[in-house]
């Protein structure tokens, strides 16, 4: 799907709710129960680009740890947009799945190597002759796990008007999953989509993608 995702996605221009976001595969879960600590490993990232990041951005003051934030328009955890694959990689470890197409990439993380567990998913993609060619950059970012959290404390498990009356939302596009319709709202001009279940209208999963970015150019990361 991937495949047919991303030759659609090049052609015009760029979960289920009873199944969590994704983790590292040598994540601990022990943290608040199914903790997904994919994204957090402080040993590797210590003087990272992501901790001057938010260090320097007063709009993510919060108590939300640095390895827990969901920054809109900026990255999750530890892991930046238009960060180089290959970091994210050295933390992350060998993806559980992967997938490739014309320059871009979709790799995905399972809990504990469990598709039943949270998910996290990283979508990258090459600047074909550019002078980059080389790096594959990262370009959005899914997580299903509740412990990531916005510095509003939103995240997955959120009600969908909560989440609105923080964000200009859109609905962008719908899928199936597990019997459930989910719907994708975006806010556009802050880089973050939500994936709502029909059912009970909270959120199963978290998109952190480049600002301003069309709403057209929104791929399923599942």
């Amino acid at each position: 799907m991937i495949k047919n995702s991303l030759i659609i996605l090049l052609a015009t221009g760029l979960l289920s709710c009873n199944q969590p976001a994704q983790k590292q595969p040598t994540a601990d879960t022990s943290k608040t129960g199914a903790a997904d600590t994919t994204l957090t490993d402080k040993s590797i990232v210590d003087d990272s680009a992501a901790d001057k990041l938010i260090t320097s951005d007063t709009s993510t003051m919060s108590n939300v740890a640095t390895d827990r934030l969901i920054l809109p328009g900026k990255g999750v955890g530890h892991i930046l947009i238009d960060q180089d694959l290959e970091l994210a990689l050295k933390q992350l470890g060998k993806p559980d799945s992967s997938d490739a197409a014309m320059g871009s990439s979709l790799m995905v993380w399972f809990a504990k190597h469990d598709t039943k567990g949270y998910r996290t998913s990283i979508y990258s993609h090459r600047n074909m002759g550019g002078k980059d060619e080389s790096i594959s950059r990262v370009q959005k970012i899914l997580v299903t796990s509740p412990w990531f959290k916005t510095a509003g404390h939103l995240g997955v498990g959120a009600a969908l008007d909560v989440v609105k009356r923080n964000y200009s939302l859109k609905p962008v596009t719908r899928y199936k999953a597990n019997g459930h319709n989910v719907q994708v709202y975006t806010d556009a001009d802050k880089g973050i989509s939500f994936e709502v279940d029909d059912v009970t209208k909270k959120c199963v999963a978290v998109v952190v993608h480049k600002a301003h970015e069309a709403a057209s150019a929104y791929i399923n990361m599942h």
